[in-house]
């Protein structure tokens, strides 16, 4: 039955399956390769089953599929049986205090859409389905709620009819209330019909005035939400609208109303008390009880006029609330398993997080936030200095006074300015009359990167001052964590990146920041998507590479593939696999947009269902940001650069120098022609005629490229040959130790490595010298690597460094795999395109005991080889390789990747 069958298993299979398979003629495969047709995994979240699916794009299916085919005495089709796209893939429940029947169903329903449900509780469960507090199984489970995860029975029916998996913390059975938990107004049966209606009774009329006291309360407390509603509304500024200022609010509203009820429960029980009960009694109270059902006083005559309601109104109390019609009323009722504290507040089951699963802030019932106002709930205030949050405000009504002054009318969206416009700046000049301060940049680049920018913004007619003055127009800074910002920001001074630096020189304007990354970022060390994982499509060249960078501020891990892992996808157009792909995983596909607003902080975008903003895909411009979002750190740019007097006279003279010099040197490259020599092919990358040659053949490293062509042209002369092939060479020219790909690759093959002076020495004697005077030192550089260069030549000449040894290289390494390959293979070994089994890794090993199998991988990637780690199997960074060849040695202690 199985004959065509070549299966790999992952996870632990049923013996008895993989007994069924072999007797029906299937053959296993001990590799993932594209050689195995059916993978079997019971569970779709092993790492393998990740590698299977969506590198080797095999089909996978559970063990029931070879079950029901040996019963069938057929194969049956494969997707009835994949263990993904099911709602309860990988649940195991076992059930408990249910009734037969309740059990049944449960099975079903698990059964059917992926899970599994048994009788026993044991280490392979992973939810506890029960109906009590209480039993054996109950117990045992919450010694281990961090594998257990203990549910109520709507837990499963919610799952189903939400299609996905529902948080099992809002489905506790201690969230449950039993009906005498719930406290409900008692119920009086209506009195039987007659011709002639009884008398009401002092009970009768108590439990009346229950009732309607009930019914009292939640209208009023209706009115007091409503009517602070209105008065939160007319405020023009006043208090923020967060959640802590909307509870305060509403516990005032409560206090007032409580205190109403408590007066008239007094004045109530007082007459009760001093009065017998007679018939103008009772009628009294009936026309209290008819009148509050009413929503007003009973009115009492007097000799003289009649009596307003509400006239003696105690110091304190609540103005007259207008009347609400009852079913306007906002709804109060929330589902009995969510926690008591959200009950009483009023909350809605807070949202997800799509990346992280973190739960964002909830909002409270007829609170929406203002995007401009959303700094209220970032975990940092852009205009406060690091440290503790302070405390709420506190809401205070406002007057009538402040309610009647008409609302000032709306304020047009603000201009921003680079330079004054009258100020016709050459484009070489675009920085002139900026004076720059550079703070908390010196950490993170180093200092003789601060003195590159320093001389490129001189160029360009900017200043930099070693100190903040009241000359500094822009301050270059990195984050909003320091204390310079928040002065500068108070002098309404300009805040901007280098990635904002770096965008105006190349459009050679000072232009108003227009991208997220231009400002500074409001996270400090602790990111909020530190724990995601994104990938990138549809974006080419300084597109792709300003994404990474804006994934990067966010503390997001980037990813060169896809898998079920990501967190999200970035996507710039709605097209390609990847897109596809997240499509049909359910993967959210967004826009920069999303990406551009969490760099600004605004964690709203987290929240699900994804906003549709973000995801239009294929906008124009799309990397813009939108300024209304960042009014606050954009003062600075509200009125123009005006350059003075002083400036221009000191700077224009030196520009107006370096053109004259620019067109006398365009002058003398148009009289002066090209040698002819250099339309000559002068360098030979055939490996047949480098392998076969007994001329030297040279490769050169760290020189510009004019300077190459020249060398090149004086080994050609020579009778040499020169080549761009490292592997092929013979000897490598360089001006000091670098870290190159040809000095990488070269270093594992080459006879000598040589300074140019040796060039010029060859040159002068018109043929090719001793080497050995010309070999390159570097002191400073082989100390830092920790490498002797000579030495190095030595052992790569003795012995090839890996021979004898396979490497499987991740994806997401950097330098890519493709160079990794060709340093490795230039050292005798050898990268596989498949990962090994784990018990290739774990058997082949050399004469010493160490691993002939290499696991190169980077921190973004670890997590796909989750299994290696769990089997202690040492994994590495990219400088096993790369330095390793520099110091032609094999080192596994010093670049294993810690995992723990």
């Amino acid at each position: 039955m199985f004959n065509n069958v070549t299966y790999y298993l992952v996870g632990d299979i049923d013996s008895k399956v993989i007994d069924l398979l072999n007797d029906g003629g299937a053959k296993k495969d001990s590799y993932l390769s594209e050689m195995v047709s059916h993978v079997i995994a019971d569970y779709c979240t092993q790492n393998e089953y990740s590698e299977a699916k969506e590198l080797f794009e095999l089909p996978v299916v559970t063990s029931d599929w070879v079950r029901m085919s040996v019963l069938c005495n057929k194969q049956l089709e494969l997707e009835l049986f994949s263990p993904e796209d099911k709602i309860f893939s990988g649940v195991v429940a076992c059930c408990s205090q249910l009734t037969i029947e309740d059990t049944n169903a449960l099975w079903a329903m698990l059964t059917a859409n992926g899970g599994k449900c048994q009788g026993t509780l044991d280490k392979h469960c992973t939810h506890l389905i029960t109906g009590e507090k209480q039993g054996a199984k109950y117990e045992e489970a919450l010694k281990h709620e961090g594998t257990i995860k203990i549910v109520c029975a709507d837990w499963v029916t919610d799952s189903l009819s939400k299609k996905e998996c529902q948080d099992e913390e809002l489905y506790h059975p201690s969230l449950l209330k039993s009906p005498t938990e719930i406290s409900t107004p008692p119920f009086t049966p209506p009195p039987p019909t007659s011709s002639t209606p009884p008398e009401p009774t002092p009970m009768d009329i108590e439990q009346q005035e229950e009732q309607a006291k009930q019914q009292a309360k939640l209208k009023l407390k209706a009115q007091a939400l409503q009517q602070h509603g209105r008065i939160h509304q007319k405020q023009e500024v006043g208090v923020g609208r967060s959640p802590a200022n909307q509870v305060i609010a509403q516990q005032l509203a409560a206090a007032v109303l409580e205190k109403r009820l408590a007066a008239e429960d007094g004045s109530h029980k007082a007459r009760m008390s001093t009065s017998p009960v007679t018939a103008n009694a009772k009628q009294a109270l009936a026309q209290m009880v008819s009148s509050r059902i009413q929503g007003t006083r009973p009115r009492q005559k007097s000799p003289g006029r009649m009596t307003q309601p509400h006239a003696a109104r105690s110091p304190g109390a609540m103005p007259p609330i207008p009347q609400v019609p009852y079913m306007q009323m906002p709804p109060l009722g929330l589902p009995s398993f969510l926690p008591p504290e959200m009950q009483r507040m009023g909350m809605p089951r807070p949202l997800r997080n799509i990346t992280n699963r973190a739960e964002l802030p909830p909002h409270l019932p007829g609170m929406i936030p203002s995007p401009n106002k959303m700094n209220q709930r970032m975990p940092f205030n852009p205009a406060l200095p690091p440290g503790p949050r302070p405390p709420p405000p506190r809401y205070v009504p406002t007057t009538m006074n402040q309610q009647s002054q008409p609302r000032p009318p709306m304020s047009m969206p603000a201009t921003y300015w680079g330079h004054d416009p009258s100020d016709n700046l050459p484009p070489e000049m675009c920085l002139l009359g900026c004076v720059f301060y550079i703070t908390d940049y010196l950490k993170i680049v180093g200092q003789p990167q601060i003195d590159n920018w320093k001389k490129v913004i001189e160029q360009h007619g900017g200043q930099v001052d070693p100190a903040y003055s009241n000359r500094v127009t822009h301050l270059l800074c990195a984050t909003q964590h320091t204390d310079v910002f928040h002065i500068a920001l108070k002098d309404q001074r300009r805040v901007v990146t280098a990635f904002w630096l770096n965008d105006v020189l190349v459009k050679k304007k000072m232009l108003p920041p227009w991208q997220a990354l231009h400002l500074p970022i409001i996270y400090g060390e602790d990111k909020p998507c530190s724990n995601q994982i994104l990938c990138v499509t549809n974006f080419d060249g300084e597109e792709r590479l300003r994404v990474k960078q804006m994934i990067n501020a966010i503390g997001a891990k980037y990813t060169g593939y896809m898998t079920h892992g990501n967190s999200a996808v970035i996507c710039g157009r709605p097209d390609g696999k990847k897109f596809d792909k997240a499509n049909e995983w359910k993967i959210p596909v967004v826009n920069v947009q999303w990406l551009s607003d969490l760099v600004l902080g605004h964690l709203e975008a987290l929240k699900l269902p994804v906003n549709p903003k973000y995801r239009i895909l294929g906008q124009e411009n799309q990397f813009n940001l939108d300024l209304s979002k960042v009014h606050h750190l954009m003062v600075g740019w509200q009125v123009p650069l005006k350059i003075q007097k002083e400036t221009w006279k000191k700077f224009m003279p030196n520009q107006k120098a370096r053109q004259a010099l620019q067109s006398q040197e365009n002058e003398v490259n148009k009289d002066v022609g090209e040698p002819a020599v250099k339309k000559q092919k002068i360098s030979v990358d055939d490996p047949s005629v480098l392998q076969n040659t007994t001329k030297p053949v040279i490769i050169f490293t760290g020189f510009p490229k004019g300077q190459v062509k020249k060398l090149q042209m004086i080994v050609s002369q020579l009778g040499g040959i020169s080549t761009e092939n490292p592997r092929h060479c013979t000897h490598l020219v360089a001006p000091s130790l670098s870290r190159t790909m040809k000095f990488f690759i070269a270093i594992n093959v080459c006879k000598h490595v040589v300074t140019r002076d040796w060039i010029d020495a060859c040159m002068a004697q018109g043929t090719f010298v001793d080497e050995t005077p010309y070999r390159l030192k570097d002191s400073a550089t082989e100390k830092s690597m920790d490498c002797v260069l000579e030495d190095s030549l030595k052992r790569a000449q003795t012995k090839k460094l890996f021979e004898g040894m396979s490497f499987y290289i991740s994806p997401s390494v950097s330098p890519p795999c493709s160079d990794l390959e060709k340093v490795v293979e230039a050292a005798g070994g050898k990268v596989l395109k498949q990962r090994p089994h784990i018990q290739t890794f774990l058997e082949q090993k050399d004469t010493n005991g160490n691993r002939k199998n290499i696991m190169i991988t980077c921190e973004n990637d670890v997590m796909l080889y989750k299994d290696l780690v769990d089997k202690d199997i040492a994994i590495y960074n990219a400088e096993f390789i790369l330095t390793g060849v520099m110091r032609q040695t094999v080192d596994f202690k010093s670049f294993e990747i810690d995992v723990h």
